[in-house]
């Protein structure tokens, strides 16, 4: 199917509408059918005038002939020789004319061959202009009623694909511009009903989040009403109201975790944020995100080991949010290893990829979980603080940078989060990044 790129009108391209070759082929046939029929028109009519013509000549020389037997036989032979009289001759045959009224002014009512040929002649050519008009005028017609009922079929179609979201189940497969119209109108309506499933699958979806945001959040605002009530009594002594005052910072502090990484995962999803992607070390990288999780690894006891891997390593990526993700990997894998076993970050480098590993010693996670664990409120078990989030949003930030995450069982056991960055990622724009 051809592509039109401008509106240049060329012959080449309009010859391959088969409308345009129809109604070539449909004036040629009638031109053909005119010349055959103009040609055996006036075979037949100089054969009747030839008839005519010989009707009268033997009418008149057999009226010579009963009277004068002997200029009938002169006649005949004058009319039979094949040479051509002299000039004077015919010009003496000429005044013998004119002396009784015979001449090129003449009327042809007072010559009978030539008036019913000339009759004969209008009538035919009057009759068959007529015919060969209405035969072209119906062929014309029929090619176009043809054309205006397909774009008839075709305008329901879309009609009934705008108004019903229905397919088009008028296909034209032929060249020229109606079937690049139809393949147009076929693909807008392709479009058009996948983003009205787009849009209820949206739709389902922010229902689920809505819903799934107020449950997590109707958790910690139970809390805090019962523990403002408790303190509003005034009948906590000095310890429990400050143990108390620390579980509404703690609340609180997990309610903003909840909303920001919420606004964090709306943003990248909506690609309303640009990365600031520049070349820098990841180990640098990769050290602040151990960082941000070292209070919570030695709350645990599980300590964070960087692996046998190339310190020099530069790559480019927006080193904020890049952290952010391997700190969620990391939190993730901290809060699901026991006491005492060690989290492991590690990378390597191949021609096209960075290769960066997150290797933890829990108990790893069951195989029918591995499909859902980067949705949205997902959890595998009710162990570790957090509520499904920290993933989902490790998955956008990686994506955002071109690259794959994803999870597999550790071979001694516990799980391994792959990141995989290639070396040459393709951003929309670069962009100072604001942080949250």
């Amino acid at each position: 199917m051809e592509r039109l790129e401008n509106d240049k009108v060329e012959f080449a391209r309009q010859w391959r509408n088969p409308s345009l070759r129809r109604l070539a082929f449909i004036l040629s046939l009638l031109l053909v059918l005119f010349v055959v029929l103009a040609l055996l028109y006036s075979h037949l009519s100089a054969e009747r005038l030839k008839k005519d013509w010989l009707d009268r000549e033997a009418a008149l020389l057999g009226s010579l002939a009963e009277e004068h037997h002997e200029l009938a036989e002169k006649w005949l032979s004058l009319l039979t020789a094949s040479g051509s009289a002299s000039p004077e001759t015919a010009e003496q045959g000429l005044e013998w004319l004119e002396r009784y009224g015979m001449s090129a002014k003449t009327d042809e009512r007072w010559i009978p061959a030539l008036g019913e040929y000339r009759s004969r002649t209008n009538w035919t050519l009057l009759l068959g202009g007529v015919c060969f008009v209405a035969l072209a005028a119906a062929l014309l017609y029929r090619e176009n009623v043809r054309q205006s009922r397909t774009l008839r079929h075709l305008a329901i179609a879309m009609e009934g694909a705008v108004k019903r979201n229905e397919p088009i189940a008028s296909r034209i497969y032929e060249e020229g511009d109606l079937g690049l119209l139809a393949n147009g109108a076929q693909e807008l309506s392709q479009r058009l009903k996948e983003t009205i499933e787009q849009l209820h699958r949206d739709k389902a979806f922010l229902k689920e989040t809505v819903a799934d945001i107020s449950h997590q959040l109707k958790t910690p605002l139970a809390s805090l009403m019962i523990y403002t009530d408790l303190l509003q009594d005034g009948k906590l002594d000095e310890a429990h109201a400050a143990e108390f005052i620390g579980r509404c910072r703690r609340e609180l502090d997990r309610m903003e975790w909840l909303i920001l990484t919420l606004l964090k995962l709306a943003r990248l999803e909506a690609n309303a944020l640009e990365l600031n992607v520049k070349t820098a070390p990841l180990a640098d990288t990769v050290r602040q995100a151990v960082q941000s999780v070292k209070r919570l690894a030695e709350d645990k006891g599980v300590r964070i080991a960087v692996g046998d891997s190339d310190a020099s390593l530069a790559i480019p990526h927006d080193a904020h949010w890049l952290g952010e993700a391997l700190s969620n990997l990391l939190k993730n894998a901290v809060e699901h290893s026991p006491a005492g076993r060690d989290v492991v970050v590690e990378w390597e480098q191949t021609h096209t990829f960075t290769h960066l590993r997150v290797k933890d010693q829990g108990p790893g996670i069951d195989p029918r979980h591995l499909p859902h664990i980067f949705k949205k409120f997902y959890r595998t078990s009710g162990e570790g603080s957090g509520v499904g989030l920290g993933l989902p949003l490790a998955r956008s930030i990686v994506e955002k940078h071109g690259g794959v995450l994803s999870a597999t069982s550790g071979a001694p056991g516990g799980t391994v989060f792959h990141v995989t960055l290639p070396l040459h990622p393709f951003p929309s724009k670069t962009a100072n990044l604001t942080e949250l």
